[in-house]
This record gives C-alpha cells, sequence and structure tokens, in this order.
C-alpha cells in the first residue's frame, strides 16, 4: 500500500528523516488520520510532502514495522 504522510519542515523534515534513517510518526490528533495510520504495515512505501510553503512531496520512505 501506499501513503501520504505530511509534515511541516520546521517541525520535522524528510532531510532529517534522511539523517535519522527512521523515526516514530506521533503528534496526529485527527481521528480519522489516526484512523488511517493504524492501517500501516511493515514495508509499506510512504510519500513525505512537505506542508508550509514548499507544498510538494519531497521524499519516499517505507514504514519500517507495523503501527
Amino acid at each position: 500500500m501506499k501513503w501520504l504522510f505530511k509534515t511541516e519542515p520546521s517541525d520535522y523534515s524528510f532531510d532529517r528523516l534522511r539523517v535519522e534513517g527512521r523515526t516514530t510518526w506521533d503528534g496526529v490528533a485527527n481521528p480519522l488520520a489516526l484512523r488511517h495510520l493504524r492501517g500501516v504495515r511493515k514495508g509499506d512505501e510512504i510519500a513525505i510532502y512537505h506542508t508550509g510553503s514548499e507544498k510538494a512531496v519531497v521524499g519516499t520512505a517505507r514504514a519500517a514495522a507495523d503501527a
């Protein structure tokens, strides 16, 4: 499955993810978004989307574990 994860680059950028290698996607408060996040499975492809002024998919990642 493919997913779209969005982030404000000043909070957590794709460049930071590349340096750290992995992260926990937390801080999501929207109930519908949380319901969808529970469907993430190890190996799923994730497009990382920067919000704010950039408004673009800036890279891809893979889920390291199930939600």
